[in-house]
């Protein structure tokens, strides 16, 4: 069969074919040969790409699968979550403050807007964390953050680009790429369903206009709330794209821009207002609430090596040494090189851009000009090549616009591998017959080099002492500041205690954890802990006894602390001293409780 026609002018970037895209449904089934099978080809393009999603995700987190209540995925940072997660089911039961809490760093408290709390899906999960507990909720929304992504960047391909089979490959780099592997562990950044929908409202905001500016604005101030209220920093980054996207159009087809300004205009308004609606007193008691950060978060300096486009890390399966080392080297120190593409995609890509310019489509000049702007921004400034500086680049005209400064510019590939996919499946969609076939052949060979090292097994064991999951924890009064040990102030041993404390379902407030904290105007991802605490850890690590003028001058911390128990776990080093030594500091009572020592202060 014959190439599809290219359009021209704006029209580069309307829908392909207005009708229900279900013209190769077949290539997911055979051909009908009953009423069966007939019914079964037009569901396939609904049913089939959400289910092999669902099939990855379910093979990418097997580890996590097989015990889901015993840890949760993400390590640390995973705790972090799933502590949010309890917090907000407490705060809803008992009618508390959900935007602030006391029950970590106490007496201080933190903000929670200022942490990733995923505040909108702990909202929804609600009863699922009361049925199956904090952990093994987030853990399942971690397996089902790439399948939403997938599917919700498929279904808005599907209908930009009219065909489903293209849509679905070019889906899967979008929500299974690098850029999945290097931030599996982050559930505010992997729940990515905003920008694909950030990407269809604007076409029909801007291009289409075919249905009222009114109906456009509320669903799209609708996702901007709610994505607000699940990751700020994917709204910024996508709306940083987006403006520059909108800029590049214009600037292609500037005869069409005033006939356009008033419909968009208005549908913009409309937006801002019900996202304003949605998201305003969050975040207004974010910047101005008890526990906020006057000066933002800290500036990050993770930014993606222009090499690490092309050359793999440790995160990759098709790797070697010499690359691992390499990456190691690299601004973003392997963790989050989440830009690789490799050759073979960037060729196909490029070569694909190439072939529709032949063909006279405006699309892939503005396609070409916004990805190299996007991947620009992800390298940060300055820029490094193979881990040399090489000079300084875009994000230095941007890092100091208000609320940029602490963007992690390096997550900017979030927006790349949907522009990949974009690419991918426009072009894709111009073809049929063998040439589709063969197309979907290059395609998926261009996506093979992106497999993933192997199954997630950064699983951190939830597993407590009884003490915290039986009535023993009852000794401890409800919302008593407690101290727990073994804590040394790094985010593991942090993490570990925050998820004992999950187990109790927060019962007692602890001194101490791990989060995004307000530490005397400054932000600090670990608690200040007061000075008795830091002698017993001290003490604990050391096995040495401190020394009288070291327990005088710790002495005097108590008190301002509103400590009322210290939790002494079995998992102590030098159980015995670190006991002595707080009965010393304290005057505390201890005694022995379930499988631990509780020692009580006053």
């Amino acid at each position: 069969m014959p190439l599809a026609e290219p359009p021209t002018k704006i029209d580069d970037y309307r829908v392909i074919d207005d009708a229900p895209a279900v013209s190769d449904a077949r290539a997911f089934v055979d051909p009908p040969t009953s009423v069966w099978a007939g019914r079964m080809s037009r569901w396939a393009p609904y049913v089939v790409p959400p289910l092999i999603y669902a099939l990855l995700a379910t093979y990418y987190f097997s580890r996590f699968l097989a015990h889901p209540t015993r840890g949760v995925p993400g390590g640390a940072d995973g705790v972090i979550y799933a502590w949010y997660f309890e917090w907000v089911e407490q705060a809803f039961l008992h009618l508390h403050n959900p935007f602030f809490t006391d029950a970590i760093n106490s007496p201080n408290g933190v903000n929670v807007m200022w942490n990733t709390a995923v505040f909108a899906l702990a909202v929804v999960c609600i009863p699922i964390t009361a049925l199956i507990g904090a952990g093994p909720t987030v853990g399942l929304m971690m397996v089902l953050a790439p399948i939403a992504s997938a599917t919700t960047a498929y279904f808005v391909l599907r209908r930009l680009t009219g065909k489903s089979l293209g849509a679905a490959v070019a889906a899967t780099v979008y929500g299974f790429g690098p850029y999945f592997a290097g931030q599996n562990g982050h559930l505010h950044l992997t729940v990515a369903v905003f920008p694909p929908l950030l990407l269809l409202l604007g076409h029909e905001l801007l291009i289409v206009q075919r249905r009222a500016p009114l109906r456009t604005g509320l669903w799209l101030g609708l996702a901007i709330g709610v994505q607000l209220l699940l990751s700020e920093e994917i709204v910024v980054l996508a709306s940083v794209i987006a403006v520059i996207a909108v800029a590049v159009l214009a600037a292609l087809h500037p005869h069409e821009v005033a006939h356009r300004v008033r419909h968009s205009a208005i549908g913009l308004g409309v937006a801002a207002a019900t996202a304003v609606v949605v998201a305003g007193v969050p975040l207004a008691y974010q910047f101005f609430g008890r526990g906020a950060l006057p000066k933002g978060v800290a500036p990050s300096m993770q930014r993606l090596d222009l090499a690490g486009i092309v050359r793999p890390s440790g995160l990759m399966y098709y790797t070697s040494s010499d690359d691992v080392a390499a990456n190691l080297h690299f601004p973003a120190n392997g963790v989050e090189n989440t830009g690789y593409l490799g050759w073979p995609l960037v060729v196909v890509c490029l070569g694909v851009c190439a072939w529709l310019i032949v063909r006279g489509e405006r699309f892939a000049y503005w396609w070409l000009i916004t990805a190299a702007v996007t991947v620009g921004l992800s390298l940060g400034t300055p820029i490094d090549l193979n881990g040399h500086q090489a000079g300084s680049g875009p994000w230095t005209l941007l890092r100091k616009l208000p609320l940029l400064e602490g963007a992690v510019v390096v997550r900017f590939t979030l927006i790349t591998t949907l522009l990949v996919a974009l690419i991918l499946a426009w072009g894709l969609a111009r073809l049929r017959g063998r040439a589709l076939a063969v197309g979907i052949a290059v395609a998926v060979a261009a996506l093979i080099p992106l497999r993933p090292v192997g199954r997630y097994g950064a699983v951190l064991d939830f597993t407590p002492p009884r003490f915290f999951t039986t009535s023993a924890v009852h000794e401890i009064p409800q919302g008593a500041p407690t101290y727990v040990m073994p804590y040394d102030g790094d985010p593991q041993p942090a993490a570990r205690v925050m998820a004992w404390q999950i187990r109790a379902h927060l019962r007692f407030h602890l001194i101490g954890g791990y989060s995004v904290i307000n530490h005397r105007g400054r932000m600090s991802y670990m608690a200040s802990l007061p000075r008795f605490a830091t002698l017993l850890n001290n003490t604990g690590a050391a096995g040495v006894a401190p020394r009288p003028d070291d327990l005088a001058a710790a002495r005097s911390s108590v008190k301002p602390s509103g400590a009322r128990f210290i939790v002494i776990t079995p998992l102590q080093p030098h159980a015995a001293l670190v006991i002595r030594t707080a009965t010393q500091l304290t005057g505390c009572r201890p005694r022995l409780v379930s499988d631990v020592t509780l020692c009580q202060i006053g």
